[in-house]
């Protein structure tokens, strides 16, 4: 018999949530989850590089690249060069962008109540503080190795 692992789970219940969130963005604004994820991270750090971008966002740097070519297509971002180092680009959000990522992300707030509607509050922050322990401790390794 084949056990259920938990990463399996994990990632399978990860895709189904993200492919509701992805059906309901891209009806209203034709974005993925991704694309409003870094269109929020941008809004929210004016000036931040893709480099930062791609590793806050869990974003790899080509699909990164992409999804900035797009929103910038569609003028919800702008790319300038980096006041501190003239060598790197700096993302802004226009206008628009913040508009959108401010409504998407109460959007996304209700849809992920909507979603979690079948835990009770207590289980939700039981697995909130789970999962973020979990992440924790496959992080540390990770920052240790680095030093």
């Amino acid at each position: 018999m084949d056990p259920v692992f938990l990463t399996f789970r994990l990632d399978l219940t990860s895709a189904l949530l993200t492919e509701r969130a992805n059906n309901v963005y891209r009806e209203r604004w034709d974005l993925d989850v991704r694309a409003l994820r870094v269109l929020r991270l941008v809004c929210s750090e004016p000036g931040v590089t893709p480099k930062v971008v791609s590793r806050r966002a869990l974003v790899e740097k080509t699909l990164l690249s992409k999804i900035l070519a797009d929103l910038e297509a569609r003028g919800l971002i702008n790319r300038e060069t980096h006041a501190q180092d003239g060598r790197s680009v700096a993302l802004r959000a226009s206008r628009e962008g913040t508009k959108v990522a401010k409504e998407s992300e109460r959007l996304g707030r209700a849809l992920e109540a909507e979603l979690a509607a079948a835990l009770s509050d207590r289980e939700r922050n039981a697995l909130d503080r789970l999962l973020a322990k979990l992440a924790t401790s496959l992080m540390a390794p990770a920052d240790n190795e680095a030093l």
